[in-house]
């Protein structure tokens, strides 16, 4: 009888997934693992984006995170994409140019995945966050200030960056910015705090690929006045990529305050 009461709870204490499948690309199909709120919904929901640096990683593994956000009422999506360089890697080896079509490959599903979810899944376009660890963050913020020169007229309310980094800062602006947590290690080994060369590549590598991190980004923001929040990890390499699974009242309130309409100014928290 116990058993059957602690399963019971604990049934109950879980989320409930859904695989849906969004697009067939390359003979793959691609899907997003919808993680439903383990308590009252507060009718935000999520999309995330795993990393893995473009060659794996797996949207099963972010459950825990999922999990986590559920218990505090969001909705979660998880997505897979096209890991172009899969069986390969993204080191300093890796030629920039093949780097590059995995980036805009892993953005191109990111975008369609985010149109599926407005389009199909009758979310609140106005509660609608995306987040991203590591290579998706990097997917991420391509996807938000597009250095591909694609229309992108999906309108996030509010990001959160976990170890990322853009390729071009200019095309981020102060029109189509959105308030951004950014979560980064001043150690970070493969992804720059600052502004560095990505895995820190020489210069006469084939894969030398100039990247613009958290640090950087912040300060542009904060030029200009935007919300903008960036928890600084004095010490901490790429582990932070994973903090995701931790954070959770950092994230979750973040995301009350952008839909609250907070004035959340630009802030620096060094921990």
């Amino acid at each position: 009888m116990r058993t059957l009461i602690f399963l019971l709870f604990f049934a109950s204490c879980t989320q409930a997934q859904t695989r849906i499948t969004y697009a067939v690309k390359d003979k793959q199909s691609l899907y997003i693992d919808h993680y439903k709120p383990s308590v009252e919904p507060n009718g935000m929901s999520v999309m995330f984006v795993h990393g893995g640096g473009f060659t794996g990683g797996d949207p099963a593994n972010q459950k825990p995170m999922a999990d986590g956000l559920g218990k505090l009422g969001y909705n979660v999506y998880v997505i897979s994409y096209r890991l172009y360089l899969k069986g390969s890697n993204f080191g300093c080896n890796t030629t920039t140019t093949e780097k590059l079509k995995a980036i805009r490959l892993a953005v191109e599903d990111a975008g369609d995945a985010a149109r599926f979810i407005l389009d199909s899944l009758h979310i609140d376009k106005d509660k609608f966050f995306i987040a991203g660890s590591s290579a998706g963050a990097e997917t991420i913020l391509q996807l938000l200030y597009n250095p591909f020169g694609t229309v992108n007229t999906i309108r996030f309310r509010g990001a959160m960056v976990f170890s990322g980094a853009l390729l071009d800062i200019n095309t981020v602006t102060p029109d189509n910015w959105i308030p951004t947590l950014f979560m980064h290690g001043t150690k970070d080994q493969l992804v720059p705090f600052g502004t560095a060369a990505h895995h820190f590549c020489k210069a006469n590598t084939p894969g030398w690929m100039m990247l613009f991190g958290a640090k950087t980004i912040y300060e542009q923001a904060k030029a200009w006045k935007k919300p903008v929040v960036l928890y600084t990890y004095e010490g901490k390499g790429h582990e932070v990529a994973n903090f995701m699974f931790r954070e959770f009242e950092k994230m979750d309130g973040f995301m009350k305050a952008v839909v609250k309409g907070e004035e959340l100014g630009a802030k620096e928290v060094k921990l």
